[in-house]
């Protein structure tokens, strides 16, 4: 059965860019030392906004990219995904040549390196900027646009094969992966440094994206996820997501020992318990949002997630420069005016991101009639 907002799916749905946007807001403190992380750090259990976020940025890369495959065929796609891992690339460059530039600007005007940002910037600068380019060095706040870049290049065999009936060998291949980096050796990085790939493991991380883009293929073709969903599915997902409250927030004893518990809950390589609980908040979101579509609507906040892109650039540049001035963090009021004021930093570069945007001409076959609940998809913010 088709629900009301996949019986059309050719417009892009505004409770998907919500929840982005949510997610984009609540990443931004997280990486901000302000007590309103009591409140966005892990509210929901034991998986964080960035679990969400690239799940969502899959699904909407399954929706979009799916209809190009579609309207343009194979090599279109390849085109398209190519083209699109180019501009977030460049992105990444962006960010990467801002935060530098800033950081040796404050060495240069203050006299002090920082602790709180690369010490590579300071210590080999020509280095830090030749292994930052070939993504051979990714620092903290600079790691998740080049994680897109692999991604977004996974996209034409991985719609290809669901285009082709192929949807249990894609996530079977997928899980494996993930999988397999669960019960791996932890890979000492001290012989390989400087060289440093991010905190995510791209095998790991994979699982998320590539889920994502299976529910955004569905969901183009028409298939309900949870427009009718079942009574024991809902009642083993609200154990499993009341057990990871507890354990998160009222201190609930481990059921296992404290070696594996620590496993299961790993986040470069998103542990098992870790990934059953975002699963199982992700579906009882899903269940809500189907029934109660307003509450997980909200055109603000979907601005933010139709231009996720330009958003996450800017707050890495914000917050690696603000970083590294810890008198600005001294007190609690002026911890969270900061945080204010970085997230209102995110609206504006959205809105101008908007504008700039507004003024050129779409992608093929992105635009197309909005319906209730939608709007008209842009295929240049779908990942």
């Amino acid at each position: 059965m088709k629900s009301n907002h996949e019986a059309k799916p050719s417009g892009r749905d505004l409770r998907f860019d919500t929840l982005r946007g949510l997610f984009l807001v609540l990443m931004t403190i997280n990486h901000l030392p302000t007590e309103l992380r009591e409140v966005t750090d892990q509210p929901l259990g034991l998986f964080t906004a960035a679990e969400g976020f690239v799940f969502l940025s899959g699904l909407l890369a399954g929706w979009v990219y799916t209809r190009k495959y579609r309207s343009v065929g194979p090599e279109g796609l390849w085109l398209a995904s190519t083209n699109r891992a180019k501009s977030i690339y460049r992105w990444h460059v962006a960010d990467l040549l801002s935060c530098f530039v800033l950081v040796q600007l404050t060495e240069h005007l203050f006299g002090f390196c920082s602790p709180a940002v690369p010490q590579l910037f300071f210590h080999h600068p020509i280095e830090a900027l030749g292994l930052g380019l070939s993504l051979l060095y990714q620092p903290g706040l600079l790691d998740l646009l080049p994680m897109y870049c692999g991604f977004v290049l996974l996209l034409p065999v991985v719609i290809r094969s669901l285009e082709n009936g192929r949807r249990f060998h894609v996530l079977a291949v997928s899980a494996l992966a993930w999988l397999a980096v669960q019960w791996a050796p932890p890979i000492d990085g001290a012989p390989l440094y400087p060289i440093h790939t991010g905190s995510f493991n791209l095998f790991a991380w994979q699982f998320l994206f590539v889920a994502g883009v299976v529910v955004g293929h569905a969901r183009v073709s028409g298939f309900a996820q949870v427009a009718r969903p079942s009574k024991w599915v809902l009642a083993a997902a609200g154990l499993l997501a009341l057990y990871c409250l507890g354990v998160r927030h009222l201190h609930w004893g481990s059921l296992w020992p404290d070696a594996t518990f620590g496993v299961l809950l790993n986040k470069p390589a998103l542990g098992l318990l870790r990934m059953a609980d975002f699963g199982a908040v992700a579906y009882l979101v899903a269940a809500l949002a189907e029934r109660f579509p307003a509450l997980a609507t909200s055109r603000t906040l979907s601005l933010l997630g139709r231009h996720s892109l330009p958003v996450v650039a800017v707050q890495s540049v914000a917050i690696m420069t603000l970083l590294q001035f810890p008198a600005l963090f001294s007190t609690g009021t002026s911890r969270t005016l900061i945080a204010a004021a970085v997230v209102g930093l995110l609206f504006a570069v959205a809105r101008v991101h908007r504008g700039l945007a507004s003024g050129s001409p779409a992608p093929l076959g992105s635009r197309q009639p909005a319906a209730r609940g939608l709007v008209e998809s842009d295929g240049a913010h779908a990942a």
